[in-house]
């Protein structure tokens, strides 16, 4: 056979074989693709700190210690708000807030409220909580335990009136435990619960600057 074309015929299965290497090669990365996107999560729980002003590295399922703190404040205030009657309102709080409460903190609260319910310490209550001025978030008060679990300080004021006259005016420490949370995300989108408390409260003197605040 004429050299030339043997040099020909060498070039051409050259390149069939490059060819079939390539296909070879995108079917591969094309199995690659489709197995991580059939592995790949639906949904990502990204939480965002409340203060971006000087940036943040955001990884998915990581809660920071302001967005703990964050969560924590806002549950447990919402529990003990009271807009109208406490015999009424403590029990459907509880029930409202389930999702964001462990089981064991769910049926806590419950005795609580039967508790207190028996003493009369409800009927005709209002109460309102908040944060005590100067007394907000800070790391220190967001204690990481590990596997997912955290203590969270909270220095609050509550104050209860009956039939619009102040009857208690009392500021409380309050360590919470605060736990990862798995969980039907449409119920709780924080992935995180409250595990009631940690510790006994404990009541908080005030400054006088503190009070004057209030």
């Amino acid at each position: 056979m004429n050299p030339k074309y043997e040099n020909l015929l060498a070039g051409k299965n050259e390149t069939i074989r490059a060819l079939w290497a390539a296909v070879f090669i995108g079917f591969g990365l094309a199995v690659i693709m489709g197995v991580g996107w059939m592995l790949a999560p639906n949904q990502l729980r990204i939480h965002v700190p409340p203060d971006l002003s000087s940036g943040a590295v955001l990884r998915p399922d990581e809660a920071g210690q302001s967005n703990v703190y964050a969560f924590t404040y806002y549950i447990w205030q919402q529990l003990y708000r009271w807009p109208k009657d406490g015999e009424t309102d403590y029990e459907d709080r509880i029930h409202m807030l389930r999702h964001y409460l462990t089981p064991g903190c769910f049926q806590d609260r419950l005795d609580d409220f039967t508790t207190r319910r028996q003493r009369r310490e409800l009927n005709g209550r209002e109460r309102a909580v908040w944060e005590i001025p100067g007394r907000g978030f800070s790391p220190e008060r967001v204690v990481s335990l590990g596997n997912g679990s955290w203590r969270v300080y909270l220095d609050l004021l509550i104050e209860e009136t009956m039939l619009g006259e102040p009857i208690k005016t009392r500021a409380v420490n309050y360590p919470l435990s605060v736990v990862r949370y798995n969980i039907d995300p449409e119920h709780n989108a924080f992935g995180m619960a409250i595990d009631c408390l940690a510790d006994t409260p404990m009541a908080i003197e005030l400054s006088e600057t503190q009070e004057q605040l209030l």
